[in-house]
């Protein structure tokens, strides 16, 4: 007995010597060091003039129509008068029907291109919320140090900057070395189809693209726990999605002779268990990845079991679970969103049915979430049928790459405080249709985040500021010259 209370003492001086040691070298990365740039807006108001121009457009997409043409086409004629340098020396066609692609030729044309994307199109403005609009949604209003209106955080945004960067760089008689390609989608907030045919596009022309960059990650502020500094987030990832419907048949009737469970309780049910019974929790590549660069800043405790993963993994991912947040970059999540049944208080319903989305983390497939659903629910009066075209998870893209490491560098000049880190975006974005296409996909946009912010997105009062959007313009000029530089 005495030794073997010695041996498991030793073990225990020894994994507390290895938990300590590998907390000790798990100390703040630093990046590339780039020499000093002035990141200087030239004219904050006249940028902000222009956003706000563009965001007078009500370019929304729907889910039943797609893109509205003649707001689009007026944005397109908009840009046209706005940008004119861009539009006399780049070429530049609408592709099907209503997305943006323009090309400005390199001077080595065995370099590999890259691509700029952004979005023309914004969400509608929820009915009956217009009220509380501090200015109205489309009014594209200057006032209090901000810029008001759908399209200032997403993503009107990325396209403004982008054209500015590439206005002032013609200005100034820039030469890119690589080919550039700015590729402005139609439709990203419904399906994405615009995207979609701009990729056919440049597949059929045989270009290759090194790397797309798009909207996805930005600057966060105040919103992880434990991380003080800002943080840098670069979508190296990104979850695919799909919706499920669930179909449940019944003889229907009077609601006064109800059998003992309805085709609303049969479905009710279904739901639950899909709620109680979520996917498995996986710590993914850019997961790990963006946790591994984040807690070298946290405190102590945190440090300690981000440090050696390989003995606390089950508690971090219990931990980060309990967050929805945190939840969602680990798993597939489950979200019932919509249910319908009778139409009429006091009819049994024939038919009830519901919809219940899906954000689908890499490493698992459509086809996977249908056979869990299908499993879970475990009951044959409910019918489980894919609703729409799935879209699966993205390829995780490169952190060691020549692109990885440019964009790093410049969101330290952006920001030099940042800490920089991979990160997995959970929403959907037109880079998916450039996965396994592009040689790396990154999905970031100069923009600070904030808590209040999130809510702001796709909700009421979206708004970026004068001053961070002019910075934004500036970083972008610094992104695009040096990826084509290349």
């Amino acid at each position: 007995m005495k030794k073997l209370a010695a041996l498991l003492g030793a073990l225990v001086v020894v994994l507390v010597v290895v938990v300590v040691v590998r907390t000790m070298r798990f100390t703040p990365a630093r990046g590339d060091a780039r020499p000093a740039v002035a990141l200087a807006p030239e004219n904050d108001t006249l940028l902000a003039q222009h956003l706000a121009g563009a965001i007078k457009f009500a370019t929304i997409s729907k889910q039943d129509s797609g893109p509205e043409l003649v707001p689009m086409r007026a944005l397109h004629a908009y840009l046209a008068q706005t940008f004119p340098r861009t539009h006399a020396t780049l070429t530049h066609e609408v592709v099907a029907p209503a997305s943006l692609l323009f090309e400005w030729k390199g001077s080595d044309p065995a370099l590999e291109p890259i691509v700029m994307m952004s979005h023309l199109d914004v969400v509608p403005v929820e009915a009956g919320s217009e009220g509380s609009w501090t200015h109205a949604p489309f009014s594209g209003d200057i006032a209090d140090g901000f810029v008001w209106g759908r399209g200032t955080l997403d993503d009107k945004v990325g396209v403004l900057s982008t054209l500015e960067a590439i206005e002032s760089l013609v200005a100034k008689g820039y030469t890119p070395k690589r080919t550039i390609y700015l590729a402005f989608g139609d439709d990203e907030e419904v399906d994405g189809h615009g995207a979609g045919a701009i990729v056919a596009l440049l597949k059929s022309r045989g270009v290759h693209p090194l790397v797309a960059i798009d909207e996805g990650s930005a600057i966060i502020r105040g919103i992880i726990p434990g991380v003080s500094r800002p943080a840098g987030l670069i979508g190296v990832a990104e979850k695919g999605h799909m919706s499920v419907q669930l179909t449940v048949m019944a003889a229907g009737g009077h609601s006064s002779m109800p059998p003992p469970q309805t085709a609303v309780g049969v479905l009710a049910q279904a739901i639950d268990r899909l709620e109680k019974h979520p996917l498995p929790a996986h710590m993914n590549a850019a997961t790990e990845g963006m946790l591994g660069q984040l807690a070298r800043e946290m405190p102590l405790g945190a440090r300690v079991m981000m440090a050696n993963l390989w003995l606390t993994r089950p508690l971090v991912m219990w931990s980060m679970a309990r967050s929805p947040v945190t939840n969602a970059s680990l798993r597939t999540t489950t979200a019932p969103t919509m249910i319908q049944g009778s139409p009429k208080e006091n009819v049994l319903p024939i038919r009830a049915q519901a919809i219940v989305n899906f954000r689908i983390i890499p490493g698992e497939t459509p086809e996977s979430v249908v056979e869990h659903v299908k499993k879970v629910v475990d009951d044959s009066n409910v019918v489980v049928t894919v609703a729409g075209v799935p879209s699966p998870p993205s390829p995780v893209s490169s952190t060691t790459s020549d692109a990885y490491r440019i964009l790093s560098r410049d969101i330290a000049v952006l920001e030099p405080d940042a800490i920089v880190a991979p990160s997995l975006v959970v929403g959907a974005t037109d880079s998916r249709q450039y996965g396994g296409y592009a040689r790396d996909v990154y999905r970031f946009l100069p923009m600070q985040i904030g808590a209040t912010d999130l809510e702001r997105l796709h909700g009421t009062n979206e708004r970026i500021g004068i001053h961070d959007y002019a910075r934004g313009v500036a970083f972008m000029t610094l992104l695009i010259s040096d990826l084509s530089s290349q």
